[in-house]
């Protein structure tokens, strides 16, 4: 039972990380054509207009995450009524969702020109269209967000993970060849709505094709469904409105008092959020799994799985992290050139520091979400989503753009701190040991990175050192981190069990 559990937190971890490699190609190719062929202007407008229509997405209410849970949930215990009633209930939910977000669409589309004073006129007025066109398909998409839930409950998340992969090309593929032809954005927006829809058909076709068993009906909404979910839902609102707070208006407040670093924050913000995705992703395979071994009562096992899932998280943020701190400039001036690498490399460092350490807490939080514990710890967003727009706001102020990084990082010390000092002791489903946590979890992962952060120590002290130094050097720090990672940083037993997934897999 263990094994197929492992196989299956494996195989939907990786098929994940799948969507995320194949969804961040295309994140990571479209900014290299938009800043070569828009002007920094526009492209600042059109960066601030993909941070607005987002914000669609935080009134889902954390009823995807809910259905995936309680899919998963009932499914474990063969309750297909309860599970109906569960996607019932939330598509109901999520349809009056879609009436409220296009309204908020039509509010910020009104204030947008007003918001940013400092946009040039032509592109305020191109804005409010292009929000209003694009905003409104992603509030439309709101009911659909059920399909994929379905399917991660169901622990199928390679159908999802294949469906967003083709999203995300479709969209590129579409907003740049209106960029290259010079249609504005208007038609950029167009593009975006386009590929939305075609994504909703999608999934509604994958969950007729593969997952129908799950029904979706009007007779099957029920109110004690409605109120559960909106009780497991409650402090999932809390936590993203905390998440609107701590990267979802960051852009916002360097286009209100920094406008003309706007790009390049934008640039610096979109690496570090392929790094937080990716490792969202990575965890997201763990939700289910978790709601299986609290059905179970297991404690002492979401425990050890806590553990080592803590430590793979710091391993994988190392990995990720340092080499942008180490080579940010050099990535920065080949992706999107000199100009924006100037300045935004600095940006970038801050922002993956920050990045790095709140991140170190998201198999806890994925584990209070699979537990059903969140409303135990709804302080510690409320604490770090305050603390971040207090600080970013008053950073921007004083500094600019880099004063918004480090309002970040700010809050993310905050975050790890409240986790550690007042969360853990009230997760008492959960049977963590914070010394051995600290000892196996951070440290062991960390101390393996040494070779590395010895070398991004030697370029912030030497910055003139040439890249014919410096890549080598890169080079073998890499390859011991990796050897580190593989003989200390992970157990004899663990090291087996990976190599028999891997061989099975």
């Amino acid at each position: 039972m263990a094994d197929r559990s492992n196989r299956s937190i494996l195989a939907n971890a990786t098929a994940n990380v799948l969507r995320l490699v194949g969804s961040g190609i295309v994140v990571l190719a479209v900014p290299p054509f938009l800043v070569r062929v828009l002007s920094r202007d526009a492209y600042s407008a059109w960066s601030l207009l993909m941070q607005w229509v987002l914000w669609v997405g935080f009134l889902d209410f954390g009823l995807q995450i809910a259905v995936a849970r309680f899919v998963a949930h009932a499914d474990e215990l063969n309750q297909t009524e309860e599970r109906d009633a569960v996607t019932s209930t939330a598509f109901a939910l999520l349809s009056i969702a879609c009436g409220v977000a296009l309204g908020l669409i039509a509010l910020l589309a009104w204030q947008f020109p007003h918001v940013f004073s400092k946009m040039p006129v032509h592109l305020r007025q191109e804005g409010r269209v292009a929000l209003l066109v694009m905003g409104g398909s992603f509030a439309l998409g709101l009911p659909a967000a059920v399909f994929p839930a379905v399917f991660i409950g169901l622990q199928r998340n390679n159908i999802p993970a294949a469906l967003s992969i083709g999203h995300k090309t479709v969209t590129a593929v579409l907003v740049i060849a209106a960029a290259i032809k010079h249609y504005g954005l208007g038609i950029m927006a167009a593009a975006v709505a386009l590929s939305n829809v075609g994504f909703y058909i999608a999934s509604w076709l994958a969950w007729r094709r593969w997952a129908s068993g799950v029904r979706i009906r009007f007779s099957a909404i029920r109110k004690q469904c409605a109120r559960r979910i909106a009780a497991y839902s409650s402090a999932l609102t809390v936590w993203n409105g905390a998440m609107l707070l701590i990267s979802g208006i960051d852009l916002s407040v360097v286009g209100i008092f920094d406008y003309r670093a706007t790009a390049a924050y934008a640039v610096a913000a979109t690496l570090t959020n392929v790094v937080a995705q990716t490792q969202g992703a990575i965890f997201a395979a763990f939700l289910p799994a978790s709601a299986v071994l609290s059905a179970r009562g297991d404690n002492g096992k979401l425990g050890a799985m806590l553990l080592s899932s803590t430590r793979y998280g710091c391993a994988t943020l190392l990995l990720m992290g340092l080499p942008l701190l180490i080579g940010g400039n050099l990535i920065l001036n080949i992706w999107v050139g000199p100009e924006y690498a100037a300045q935004g490399t600095a940006i970038l460092q801050v922002l993956v520091v920050a990045n790095i350490i709140r991140l170190i807490s998201l198999p806890y939080s994925t584990l209070l979400l699979g537990t059903g514990q969140q409303h135990k710890v709804i302080l510690s967003p409320i604490a770090e989503g305050i603390t971040n727009l207090i600080a970013s706001v008053a950073g921007a102020y004083l500094l600019g753009a880099i004063g918004v990084a480090i309002g970040t990082l700010i809050g993310s010390f905050v975050n790890v701190g409240f986790h550690f000092v007042y969360n853990m002791p009230r997760t008492s489903s959960i049977a963590i040991d914070r010394p051995l946590l600290v000892k196996d979890g951070f440290l062991r992962p960390f101390g393996c990175a040494i070779p590395l952060g010895l070398i991004m120590l030697l370029h912030f002290l030497v910055p003139q050192l040439s890249l014919a130094v410096l890549v080598p050097l890169a080079g073998a720090a890499t390859l011991m981190t990796l050897f580190l990672l593989w003989n200390y940083g992970l157990f004899s037993a663990e090291r087996t069990r990976l190599q028999s997934a891997l061989r099975i897999a």
